[in-house]
């Protein structure tokens, strides 16, 4: 086989729709294991070690995702996106990843002594110090996922990513259980991502050739550029609120809010973003017709917030059951802060999609200044909410979340879209009123009537709820049609033809 030959997507062409259908089924069914698995884990880890254990952990995270964030450069996306590249241009991109990759290792390092005392934590230096070696060990494999998500090999990326969660959380338990406190937590990343890098490696079975001056590679690099200036804002949006908390109410807060958070996004991160990546693929290769992004980019949200805010109340009502059962009585003060958190993360999916459609239109410029945007939002309501110490930053999050920075965003993306903001609004009218007002009437009138660990609790979070919301979701005729569509999805292997119609 020709080097190149790896890159070709020409078997996509004449089956884009089969392909769809099979990735997204096959990264549901991964993503459902790996939801119990991180269910399990999260509850094992969080009996075996302390609140202020993953607090120490999380302070550290806020400089690596900054890591990780800038270790891509853009330039995975960059090879997806491209509709022909060759093995000489990949090459050159994998080495200037794994440039960065020794950059950031190095940069991470020295920083530690520098976060240690800005935290005021000593215990800090050396769990940072060994964490800043994933930033050379994930260089080694941007490239390599990027390949398999051009090809969409969703199968192979979700095994991947299932087992190599799977040995680092059993790493992290093994070494929690044997009293290593939060460096159980720091062998489990590291153990993660050595997988990670031996299993795609072991899988795409490309091996990249020296760095070559004479490959044209500079529109690469210059569109990565630009992705990599929205990570790099996004980075900031992301941290800068676990930052606050962190320095307001230290390592227990944050421990807290941290565990808090993981449990409130894993519905969303694990079950609909990973669909959404693979649904990237197809939006990239609708963009050239304008009627077909509209209506995939429709009909994809109205179905999103479907789904987004049936999770969002469920999680909202059964808060103290949720963080009882899996956390342990010890982390109590964490029930407000997940209820919280479980409105917040409502726009996470919803941005998301739409941040997708804009990368598809090639608008990664138009994306950065919106995350310039969005992030002065955010930074003005962290001031504010300030005054009020943790709650007030947390209020300051959600409010701005949901009625400022989302509403903004349709009307931002609409000047660059060939969809007007109304119709990202409808798109997510319906799913919203129906899921207030269920949340205000079973708050009010139900939740607080019944033991938080009864069976009936367990049958009324997991059956009646769910079952109240989709009989009123098929009341109304907009909604109604989402529904009937998604359990025909459901029912026909996910068929996703209905939404390039």
């Amino acid at each position: 086989m020709n080097r190149d030959e790896i890159f070709s997507v020409r078997h996509l062409e004449s089956n884009l729709k089969e392909h769809s259908v099979k990735s997204a089924a096959v990264t549901i069914i991964a993503q459902a294991f790996k939801v119990v698995l991180q269910i399990g884990f999260i509850a094992l880890l969080s009996r075996l070690l302390s609140p202020n254990d993953f607090g120490l952990i999380a302070m550290i995270a806020v400089v690596t995702a900054l890591g990780m964030t800038l270790l891509d450069g853009g330039l995975s996306m960059a090879t997806v996106q491209r509709a022909t590249i060759t093995h000489t241009q990949v090459s050159n991109l994998f080495w200037i990843n794994i440039s960065l990759g020794i950059l950031l290792t190095l940069v991470v390092a020295a920083a530690s002594p520098l976060m240690s005392w800005l935290y005021g934590e000593d215990s800090l230096l050396f769990p940072m110090l060994a964490l800043s070696s994933t930033f050379l060990i994930g260089s080694f494999v941007v490239q390599h996922e990027a390949i398999l998500k051009r090809r969409m090999q969703f199968k192979a990326l979700s095994t991947i990513d299932l087992c190599s969660v799977t040995v680092g959380n059993t790493v992290g338990v093994i070494f929690a259980y044997k009293g290593f406190s939060y460096w159980s937590l720091v062998f489990a990343t590291i153990s993660t991502f050595v997988v990670r890098v031996v299993m795609t490696w072991w899988v795409v079975g490309w091996i990249p050739s020296f760095y070559q001056k004479s490959s044209e590679i500079g529109a690469l690099v210059g569109f990565g550029a630009n992705l990599t200036g929205v990570n790099f804002v996004n980075y900031f949006t992301n941290n800068i609120t676990p930052f606050s908390i962190g320095i307001i109410g230290g390592a227990n807060a944050l421990g807290l809010f941290d565990r808090s958070f993981r449990l409130a996004s894993i519905p969303k991160n694990q079950a609909l973003m990973p669909v959404l990546k693979v649904l990237q693929s197809t939006l990239v290769r609708v963009a050239v017709d304008p009627q077909k992004l509209e209506n995939l980019t429709i009909s994809l949200m109205s179905k999103l917030s479907l789904i987004t805010f049936l999770i969002s109340l469920v999680m909202f009502l059964s808060a103290e059951w949720i963080v009882l059962t899996l956390l342990g009585e010890s982390w109590v003060e964490a029930i407000a802060i997940f209820k919280l958190l479980s409105i917040a993360t409502i726009a996470t999916p919803i941005t998301t999609l739409t941040a997708m459609s804009l990368v598809a239109m090639g608008q990664a410029k138009a994306l950065l200044k919106w995350k310039i945007i969005t992030f002065s939002i955010l930074l003005m309501a962290l001031i504010i909410g300030s005054f009020w110490g943790m709650w007030g930053l947390l209020f300051g999050v959600t409010l701005s979340a949901l009625f400022i920075r989302v509403p903004l965003f349709f009307i931002y993306a609409a000047h660059y879209l060939p969809i007007k903001a109304k119709q990202l609004f409808l798109a997510i009218a319906s799913p919203l009123l129906i899921s207030l007002f269920l949340g205000l009437l079973f708050e009010l009138f139900v939740i607080n009537l019944l033991p938080s660990h009864s069976l009936v609790s367990i049958g009324l979070y997991v059956f009646f709820i769910p079952a109240v919301y989709i009989f009123l979701c098929l009341i109304i005729k907009s909604t109604r049609r989402d529904v009937i569509e998604l359990v025909g999805l459901i029912r026909d292997n996910l068929k996703l033809s209905k939404f390039t119609k």
